[in-house]
């Protein structure tokens, strides 16, 4: 491959159909005109068809008429390329000349780059600015005469990967004009391709899915690491903390039986980078949650309920990808190895909603973690959210009982649009009369009307007076968020109570004999372990901790965990049972995994509610079927301010 300065000749020979002289060609390099003739040299020496440069004393150095179409075609497939990459990478190749020799000429570095010293000069000033404003970092220094690194080993390793892993998002290309210019003549790009593959087969054994991008970026760390250690630039183990997890250590060993030689000073420096990378394949539990990334997204979920009404727990594929880049997020702004997105322009520009549903999240993490997320990282969390918007999210559907004046109809049809689009579809505007109709034949969540009357006994209705205004904004977002809090409620309510964990008993029930049976329904059903240790505990918890809620439920449930998954089993006592001195007709038996869930969080408020209203519990006690228990308890939350 010619060098810049040898594509910068052919250039100008191709433009001087006459020739050029040396002396001249000198002039344009800022060079002697012994570089030139050192340079001709040696590219009628790369070039595999023969001479390609002729010289004569009238003419100078000169290209034949018949291989002018070649060289074009040359300098076309490579040398804009290769002008475009050496350009954007000229800070790095300056970089990486002194990283090799710790110093580097002044002088050198000119010849290289064929600049002038002055060029050279304002280029390190501006990529010493370049360095402190997006990495923090001052490696790099210069004098009259000399540029030189001045660093830590294990400082100069994290920069180094911070810049690989910010500049292989443009592109899955990037990686060799950045490893060219960072390690100089070090770089082998068939070596580089080798480590490609057997990075590849790693993941591609574990079933771990890895874009390119971090294919390359991946692979690029583990080739800088051993290119400096070759160099003898080694690192010294610390006793740091180090962010290693089982993934980690795998992919290390991994390496490691390949022939690479990482010792754990490496691990240590790497495994930061790769901390924020899934290491393990979706399906393994290896990788534990913390907990925090779900605190932060229930939180986060809320909020975005609270504000704009919508439900974003109604996609579990929405909630799962969520959590995963959440928990993956965080860590990335643990390590400092945050990300760049090339899409951040467009992304706001483009879905501006999303963008700003998204900003929810800014007090909410700085809350926990005392730092800002970036606004890279917060305009991938805007994808997710215009992923859920155009594909996921369930509209309120609404009918408008409408005014016998057409201006009236348009003024909410157009209020509505404009205000509650992304929370309500208004599937038609009937008079009254048409009504009930309706209904028999649609689904429908929400009336609304100008007419003050009673419609229906389910659905909400709600009225306007007059022109709607800011205060009918509130009032209708207000009563948007309890229809959907209640369909989330609902949700939850069918996923943790199931027919064949509910008994009605009609006999009299000691309290043992109800938790033993709750408790083998529970196992049968797929939902507990070890039902005699799960009972025991339960038992003798209630002798220490009763768990009665009010005067006529309870919710026991163990100290220990013994669940598989979250279920509640339920006796309906027609003959109530005394416990604690209480006459207990309901018993709720928790079986919940030990995991963060605020969503059974709900539930043990609903629960506090439930206790205060003699009312439900009559309700449920009288219920016949299991089947009618589900929907009555569903009716009651509808009915029950519990948010």
């Amino acid at each position: 491959m010619f060098t810049r300065r040898q594509y910068k000749i052919l250039e100008l020979l191709l433009n001087n159909v006459q020739g050029i002289t040396g002396v001249k060609i000198a002039e344009c390099l800022n060079v002697s005109s012994r570089t030139v003739r050192n340079e001709i040299g040696e590219m009628n020496r790369i070039w595999t068809e023969g001479t390609i440069i002729k010289a004569s004393k009238r003419k100078g150095y000169f290209i034949e008429e018949e291989d002018r179409n070649t060289v074009r075609k040359f300098l076309l497939e490579n040398n804009n390329k290769y002008m475009d990459e050496t350009d954007t990478y000229r800070g790095f190749v300056i970089l990486g000349m002194a990283l090799e020799k710790g110093t580097v000429n002044l002088y050198d570095i000119c010849d290289e780059l064929s600049l002038s010293e002055t060029a050279i000069y304002k280029e390190v000033v501006k990529f010493q600015k370049d360095l402190d404003a997006t990495y923090q970092s001052k490696m790099l220094h210069m004098t009259a005469d000399t540029i030189w690194v001045e660093e830590d080993e294990k400082a100069i390793r994290q920069t180094l990967f911070r810049i690989i892993k910010n500049e292989t998002s443009q592109g899955t290309k990037t990686y060799q004009y950045l490893l060219q210019a960072f390690l100089y003549q070090s770089f082998d790009k068939n070596e580089f391709d080798w480590m490609v593959k057997l990075i590849k087969d790693y993941f591609d054994r574990w079933q771990i899915q890895i874009s390119d991008a971090n294919l390359y970026m991946i692979t690029s760390a583990v080739y800088v690491t051993m290119v400096r250690n070759y160099q003898n630039h080694l690192l010294l183990t610390t006793t740091e903390h180090k962010k290693e997890e089982l993934g980690v250590l795998r992919f290390f060993e991994y390496l490691k039986e390949q022939g690479f030689e990482l010792n754990d000073a490496d691990l240590e420096v790497i495994g930061e980078l790769l901390y924020g990378f899934q290491m393990t394949s979706e399906f393994s539990d290896e990788e534990a949650d913390d907990g925090l990334s779900s605190l932060i997204l229930e939180e986060f979920c809320d909020e975005v309920m609270e504000k704009y009404q919508l439900d974003l727990w109604q996609s579990n594929d929405f909630y799962n990808n969520m959590l995963t880049h959440m928990k993956y997020m965080l860590r990335r702004m643990e390590t400092g190895y945050t990300v760049k997105n090339p899409m951040l322009s467009d992304i706001k520009k483009q879905y501006p909603l999303a963008y700003e549903v998204s900003m929810l999240l800014v007090p909410i993490i700085y809350r926990y973690k005392s730092c800002y997320i970036q606004d890279d990282e917060l305009c991938y969390i805007s994808i997710f959210v215009e992923h859920f918007l155009e594909k996921v999210n369930q509209k309120l559907k609404a009918v408008v009982i409408g005014s016998t004046r057409f201006s009236v109809n348009a003024v909410i049809h157009n209020w509505l649009e404009k205000n509650f689009h992304n929370q309500i579809e208004v599937s038609a505007t009937l008079p009254m009369h048409k009504l009930g109709q309706y209904l028999e034949e649609n689904q429908v969540d929400l009336i609304i009307s100008t007419v003050d009357s009673f419609f229906h006994p389910e659905i909400e209705t709600f009225m306007i007076e007059g022109l709607p205004d800011t205060y009918t904004q509130r009032t209708l977002n207000a009563l948007i968020y309890k229809i959907r809090k209640n369909y989330r409620f609902r949700k939850l309510i069918k996923e943790v109570f199931h027919e064949n964990t509910i008994r009605i008993y009609d006999r009299k029930m000691e309290f043992d004999q109800v938790i033993w049976e709750l408790a083998e329904a529970l196992h049968r059903e797929g939902y507990l372990d070890d039902t005699k240790s799960y009972v025991e505990d339960v038992l003798q918890r209630e002798i220490n901790y009763p768990t009665y809620v009010g005067d006529w439920f309870m919710i026991p449930h163990p100290l220990m965990n013994f669940a598989k998954k979250d279920a509640i089993g339920v006796a309906v006592l027609k003959k109530p049972i005394h416990v604690h001195g209480k006459e207990i007709q309901l018993i709720f038996l928790l079986a919940m995994e030990q995991k963060q869930n605020d969503q059974i969080g709900i539930l043990f408020q609903f629960f506090k509610h439930m206790a205060m209203e003699k009312t439900s519990i009559g309700m449920l006690s009288a219920i016949e079927t299991e089947q009618e228990f589900v929907d009555v308890l569903i009716r009651i939350s509808d009915s029950t301010d519990i948010f």
